[in-house]
């Protein structure tokens, strides 16, 4: 399953990669692949380093303290990306307006619902 969705990332990264350079030559495509397989690869690796910070984070006391005290962080980051989206889009200015895409601030949500999944695996009694 690891490898399947390995290979799907692979392909969504050849893919997106595809549609910012249109180009038709044969050097290109072999740079599409190169960049795709390096970004399917990067998100595998964060994704596997992530369920396995989990996994540890759950196994020990200190872990799971750990893992409370990130998921509250995590959690008030979404709310701070919710709350204060112009004021960071003010520092980071390669991020798009609230009028260009009117629900982007929302992205906060998932990363509220990861800090709330990280607060119950880190309150977990033995």
């Amino acid at each position: 399953m690891l490898w399947g969705f390995l290979i799907i990332l692979l392909a969504g990264g050849v893919f997106l990669v595809s549609i910012l350079t249109d180009g038709m030559e044969i050097a290109t495509v072999y740079k599409q692949m190169g960049f795709g397989g390096a970004v399917g690869l990067l998100v595998g690796m964060a994704v596997f380093v992530y369920v396995a910070g989990l996994v540890y984070g759950m196994s020990t006391p200190n872990g799971r303290k750990t893992l409370l005290g990130l998921g509250v962080l995590t959690i008030l980051l979404g709310l701070a990306c919710i709350m204060y989206w112009p004021e960071l889009r003010t520092v980071l200015t390669f991020l798009p307006s609230k009028e260009d895409v009117p629900a982007l601030p929302f992205i906060g949500l998932p990363i509220i619902g990861t800090g709330a999944l990280m607060c119950k695996l880190g309150s977990l009694k033995d």
